[in-house]
C-alpha cells in the first residue's frame, strides 16, 4: 500500500508519525469502565466473536486515535484544509461501552469530539463504508451538533442496523440520515444518493466541517461486501465532498480509513482519494 502511494505521489508524501491518544481522549466518547478494561487486558481477549484484543494491541489503538486527533487539530488550526488519516484498527462500530466488528475505539468520534471542544457547532460525518457505522451513530444520535449520514449495504452488518427510520432522538432527532442500499449498487446509485439525499440535507445544515468515514469495502470483489463500486468511484465521490466543503465550510475535509478487505482495491481507492485531496486547490 505504501509503495502504491509513493509511486503515484513521490517519496515523502506518506508521512508516518507516532502520536498517542491519552485516556482522557478516549473517555470523551467511551465509558470509563470500558476504557479502563482495555488498559487492563493482558492476555488475548475477544471483545466480540471477531474483535481480538491483546496487551500489545493497545499501542496500535492509541496511535490510531492519536493520529486522528493530530490531523483534526492540523485542519482546524489552518495548517491545511484537508487530510486523510490512514490508520488501523478502524473504529465506526465501536460504541460507548463496547468494541465490535474489528473496531476497538471510535477514532472518528474521538476526533469529532475534539472539534466540538474547539467550539465547532455543526459537524457532518458521511460514512460510506459498506457496513453501517452503528457505533458512530450511537455516540452522536442525541445531539444536533453532529449530523451523521450513512450510505451502506442494507442488512449486512450489523444485521438490522441502519434503517431509514433511525433518525436520531431528543435534540438529535432529524440529524441522523441512513441510506441503506441494495446489494450490487454501484456508481449511479451512490451518486444519486449524494446529489438527491445528502446534498440537500447538508445545504440546510450548513456544516462547519465535513468528515468522511472512508471504508473501501463497497468496491466490487471485496471479501466482506457485495457492492459494485470501482476504486475510481471513490475519487469521484471525494471530488464531490471537496466541492461541498468549498461551498459550506471553507474547504475543510477530514477523512479516515475504515473498512476494506481486498488490499489491492484499498490501495487503488486510497490513491484516488488522496490524489483528489492533494490536488484540489493546486
Amino acid at each position: 500500500m505504501w509503495e502504491d502511494l509513493e509511486r503515484c505521489f513521490g517519496k515523502g508524501i506518506v508521512t508516518v508519525w507516532d502520536p498517542k491518544a491519552a485516556k482522557k481522549d478516549l473517555y470523551s466518547v467511551h465509558s470509563r469502565q470500558y476504557i479502563d478494561y482495555l488498559f487492563s487486558i493482558k492476555d488475548t481477549t475477544y471483545l466480540d466473536y471477531e474483535t481480538v484484543m491483546s496487551e500489545s494491541s493497545l499501542e496500535g489503538v492509541l496511535t490510531a486515535a492519536g493520529i486522528c486527533l493530530e490531523l483534526m487539530e492540523y485542519i482546524l488550526t489552518g495548517n491545511d484544509t484537508k487530510g486523510f488519516a490512514l490508520i488501523r484498527p478502524p473504529g465506526h462500530h465501536a460504541g460507548n461501552n463496547r468494541g465490535m466488528g474489528y473496531c476497538i475505539v471510535n477514532n472518528m468520534a474521538i476526533a469529532v469530539q475534539k472539534a466540538l471542544l474547539l467550539n465547532l457547532q455543526r459537524i457532518a460525518i458521511i460514512d460510506w463504508d459498506v457496513h453501517h457505522g452503528n457505533g458512530t451513530q450511537e455516540l452522536f444520535e442525541e445531539t444536533d451538533k453532529v449530523f451523521f449520514i450513512d450510505m451502506h449495504q442494507e442488512n449486512l452488518f450489523p444485521c438490522q442496523s441502519g434503517g431509514a427510520d433511525e433518525i436520531g432522538s431528543y435534540t438529535g432527532r432529524g440529524f441522523t440520515l441512513n441510506i441503506p442500499l441494495p446489494p450490487g449498487s454501484g456508481r449511479s446509485q451512490y451518486l444519486d444518493c449524494m446529489y438527491t439525499r445528502i446534498y440537500p440535507a447538508l445545504k440546510a445544515y450548513k456544516p462547519q466541517l465535513l468528515c468522511v468515514s472512508s471504508g473501501f469495502d463497497a468496491v466490487a470483489g471485496d471479501l466482506e461486501g457485495g457492492m459494485s463500486l470501482s476504486p475510481q468511484d471513490f475519487g469521484v465521490m471525494t471530488k464531490i465532498i471537496c466541492a461541498w466543503a468549498d461551498e459550506f465550510c471553507e474547504g475543510k475535509v477530514f477523512m479516515i480509513l475504515e473498512g476494506g478487505y481486498r488490499i489491492e482495491s484499498v490501495s487503488e481507492a486510497l490513491v484516488e482519494c488522496i490524489d483528489v485531496l492533494r490536488c484540489w486547490n493546486t
